[in-house]
C-alpha cells in the first residue's frame, strides 16, 4: 500500500483544508506509533544488556576474588552483553523514539491549526491567502524535518484511514 499513490485535487478551500487535515492526522498517527515502537525496542535491548552486563561483572569480580578461572558461560555472557550494548548504541531506539514523538507533537499542533480554520470556514469567515500559505509552509517544513516512518507502520496507518468517516458524515449515518 505504501507504493500506491493517490492524487488529491481539491475543488476549493474547504476540501484543501480537509485534505491537509487528513494528511496531518495520518502523519501524527504514524509518528506516534513509530515513537512507541522504538521506545519498546529501547527496553527490549536495554534490559537484557543491563542484566547480562551485571551478571558478567559480578561473576568476574567473584572469580578474581577467589583466584578462580571464570566459567565458559561468563565469556559467552560477556560477548552477549557487548553485542547487545553495541546494538543499543547503533540502533539508537531512544533517540529515534524522541524524534518521532517530536514530529507527532508538531503534527498535532498543525491539526489544531487546521481544525481552527475549518471552524472559521463553518462560521462563514474568510480565510486569507497568507494564512493558507503559512499553513502549507508549516506542513512542508514539518514533512521535511520529520524522520522516515518504516513501511509496516505506514501501511498500517493507511489501512486504518482507508474507511475513515468524518464526524459530520458519521452523524448523518445516525440521522437516517
Amino acid at each position: 500500500m505504501a507504493d500506491e499513490k493517490r492524487v488529491f485535487t481539491p475543488a476549493g478551500i474547504d476540501e484543501l483544508i480537509k485534505g491537509w487535515l487528513i494528511h496531518a492526522h495520518k502523519s501524527r498517527d504514524r509518528h506516534d506509533e513509530a515513537a512507541r515502537r522504538y521506545a519498546k525496542g529501547q527496553y527490549a535491548l536495554g534490559i537484557p544488556s543491563l542484566v547480562a552486563s551485571t551478571v558478567v561483572g559480578s561473576s568476574v569480580v567473584s572469580s578474581l576474588a577467589s583466584n578462580a578461572v571464570p566459567p565458559w558461560w561468563v565469556a559467552v555472557l560477556s560477548l552477549l552483553a557487548a553485542v547487545l550494548a553495541a546494538l543499543q548504541t547503533f540502533l539508537d531506539y531512544g533517540g529515534r523514539s524522541d524524534k518521532h514523538r517530536g514530529a507527532a507533537v508538531r503534527y498535532k499542533a498543525a491539526i489544531r491549526q487546521l481544525e481552527q480554520l475549518r471552524v472559521r470556514r463553518a462560521d462563514h469567515e474568510d480565510i486569507r491567502r497568507e494564512e493558507l500559505d503559512q499553513v502549507r509552509a508549516s506542513l512542508d517544513t514539518l514533512e521535511d524535518a520529520a524522520p522516515v516512518v518504516m513501511p509496516s507502520i505506514y501501511d498500517r496507518v493507511e489501512k486504518k484511514y482507508k474507511d475513515m468517516k468524518y464526524v459530520e458524515e458519521a452523524l448523518e449515518l445516525y440521522a437516517t
